[in-house]
């Protein structure tokens, strides 16, 4: 094997590697300006998770394709399945759009439900086929909890960070000063 052949065998490795993961990382960029639409203004989110579930769906059975068997009947049945899950999905988040739940629950708890209850469809869907899905799903979640607890936190979070910047500017400041030190030496 030439050199030439092993760097174009990486460049290959490297563009599989990429198309595998890039919709995961549209997922998860989807996910977080979802989430934090829904942290300010939860009623108008609600057809853009509806939109997104599809997103997931796609990239779930995408995902999950090398292990849903041999060409065939196998495979049909594995879309098949996919489609009930996530169409299930998307029938739970309809109704709870539905006026009739709407009595029961306001804009802001419609919003952690639909986050909640994607994040556990994405998690039950990945234990079954692709552990990448399985930890979107629990990333879905945990940004429901972050999502509650900034809301109620929120000075808190702003001492926090504003700490954080300057620490994060104090050792910046020192180590300019100790590159200054080993120059002059």
């Amino acid at each position: 094997m030439s050199a030439s052949d092993s760097v174009a065998a990486q460049e290959l490795n490297r563009k599989r590697f990429l198309l595998y993961h890039i919709p995961y990382v549209v997922l998860y960029v989807v996910a977080l300006v979802l989430v934090a639409f829904t942290s300010h203004n939860a009623a108008g989110t609600s057809t853009y998770w509806q939109m997104f579930i599809p997103l997931i769906a796609v990239v779930s059975i995408a995902g999950g394709w090398r292990f849903a068997g041999e060409p065939g009947d196998t495979r049909w049945m594995y879309i098949f399945k996919q489609v009930l899950h996530w169409g299930a999905l998307v029938l739970v988040i309809r109704l709870l759009y539905a006026h009739s739940v709407q009595d029961f629950l306001n804009d802001e708890q419609d919003g952690f439900v639909t986050i909640y209850v994607t994040g556990l469809a994405a998690i039950l869907s990945g234990i079954y086929l692709d552990w990448k899905m399985a930890l979107f799903g629990l990333f879905l979640l945990l940004s429901g909890v972050a999502m509650a607890w900034i809301d109620d936190n929120a000075m808190l979070i702003s001492l926090v960070f504003g700490a954080a910047a300057v620490g994060v500017a104090i050792s910046l400041l020192v180590r300019r000063r100790g590159m200054r030190k080993a120059s002059a030496a």
